[in-house]
C-alpha cells in the first residue's frame, strides 16, 4: 500500500504528468494500479459516506423535472461505486475528443488516476462541507488542474487550460444527460 496506493497519491498531487507518463510508458515500478487506485478511492469515498449523516432534503414540487432529478438521484445514489467507476469512460470519450494524444485504452488508465485523486479532494471536503461528490465543484476543479498538468507540454500552456475546462465541461455535460436518462427512465 504504502509504496503504490500512497505513492500516487503524493505523486499525483507534485507531478501527475511524470506518473501519468511513466505508468504509460511501462515503467511502473512502484505505481499503483490505476484501476485499482479509482476503486480505493471510491470505496473510501462510500465509507465515509456511510458514515457522515447528510440530509437531503428536497423542495417538494411535484413536477415532471423535479420527478426525473428525483428518481435520478435515487438510482446514482444506490449504484454510486459503479456509476462513478464507470464515469472515467465519459471523462475518457471527453479527453480523447479534446487532446486525441493517446489511444483510448490509454486515456482511460490516464482518467482512473484523475477521477481517483479527485475522489480524494472530494472526500475531504465532503467531510468539510457535506457536499456530495457529484456536486462538488471542488472535484470539477481538481479534474481541471489534473488534466491541464497531464497534458500541458510546456510552462504555462494557455491553449491546454482551456483544453482542460473543455474537456471537463463536456464531460460534466454528459454525466447531466445519463443523470437525466436514468430519471426518464425510471420516472
Amino acid at each position: 500500500m504504502n509504496k503504490g496506493f500512497l505513492f500516487n497519491v503524493k505523486h499525483l498531487f507534485l507531478n501527475p504528468n511524470k506518473t501519468v507518463t511513466e505508468y504509460i510508458n511501462g515503467r511502473r515500478k512502484n505505481i499503483f494500479n490505476p484501476i485499482s487506485f479509482l476503486v480505493i478511492a471510491v470505496t473510501t469515498y462510500l465509507i465515509a459516506d456511510a458514515l457522515i449523516e447528510v440530509n437531503y432534503a428536497g423542495n417538494g414540487s411535484n413536477s415532471p423535472v423535479n420527478s426525473i432529478g428525483q428518481e435520478a438521484g435515487k438510482f446514482i445514489k444506490f449504484y454510486f461505486k459503479y456509476f462513478w467507476v464507470l464515469s472515467i469512460i465519459w471523462l475518457s470519450f471527453s479527453t480523447k475528443l479534446i487532446f486525441g494524444k493517446y489511444n483510448f485504452a490509454e486515456h482511460l488508465a490516464i482518467n482512473s488516476f484523475i477521477v481517483g485523486q479527485s475522489t480524494l479532494i472530494g472526500l475531504v471536503s465532503f467531510i468539510i462541507t457535506k457536499i456530495g461528490l457529484l456536486f462538488n465543484p471542488l472535484v470539477y476543479l481538481s479534474i481541471i488542474w489534473m488534466t491541464y498538468q497531464i497534458f500541458k507540454t510546456k510552462n504555462k500552456d494557455v491553449n491546454i487550460f482551456f483544453k482542460s475546462v473543455r474537456a471537463t465541461f463536456l464531460f460534466f455535460v454528459q454525466l447531466g444527460l445519463i443523470a437525466f436518462l436514468i430519471g426518464l427512465i425510471r420516472s
